[in-house]
């Protein structure tokens, strides 16, 4: 009698395990990972932001991470809820929650290119009123568009005394691989 129980407990178990999964299974197919636009090389790709943060990165970690550049827009003290630019643009994070609730985000590769790495070390940056709110206004979707936007003068110079006065490299490191 006592493996009549067994079998008697192992199948209850498995029909409550299919149960469970036959109602679960369906909500999580339906469950999009969350996901956040970045620009790199001119092209838009999607980063999972699901993953790890570590504020306060080891130095290890941060010379084995990529740059992620988070470019914030100016705006007045106050503003809440998304923004539209006189050019027509929308940030990618636009009046979300984050230390920077409008900005862009610009990688310096993609997997497959020399230089990815889905550990991403912050670095900040912020357009100039002048140039965030002009009608000419393009947004910098590549490493290299950042370089000339920087010698352009299109930044605000967040960092005076810094070898680089347009960039702040901080010491969070986002792990956020980009999604297929």
């Amino acid at each position: 009698m006592p493996h009549q129980r067994s079998r008697v407990t192992v199948a209850a178990a498995v029909a409550t395990t299919s149960v469970a999964l036959l109602l679960i299974g369906p909500s999580a197919v339906l469950a999009e990972p969350t996901t956040e636009s970045v620009y790199a090389g001119g092209e838009t790709y999607e980063i999972n932001t699901g993953a790890a943060i570590r504020v306060g990165a080891s130095q290890s970690l941060l010379a084995s991470a990529s740059p992620i550049y988070i470019i914030g827009f100016p705006v007045a003290a106050g503003t809440t809820g998304p923004i539209t630019l006189p050019s027509g643009y929308e940030p990618q994070n636009n009046g979300l929650p984050s230390p920077v609730p409008y900005h862009d985000h610009v990688l310096v590769a993609v997997p497959g290119d020399i230089g990815y790495a889905a550990p991403l070390r912050v670095v900040q940056l912020r357009y100039t009123w002048a140039y965030a709110y002009s009608l000419d206004f393009v947004p910098v979707r590549s490493y290299d568009e950042l370089v000339a936007g920087e010698a352009a003068g299109i930044f605000e110079q967040v960092n005076p005394a810094a070898s680089n006065p347009f960039e702040v490299w901080t010491t969070t490191v986002l792990i956020r691989p980009i999604v297929p």
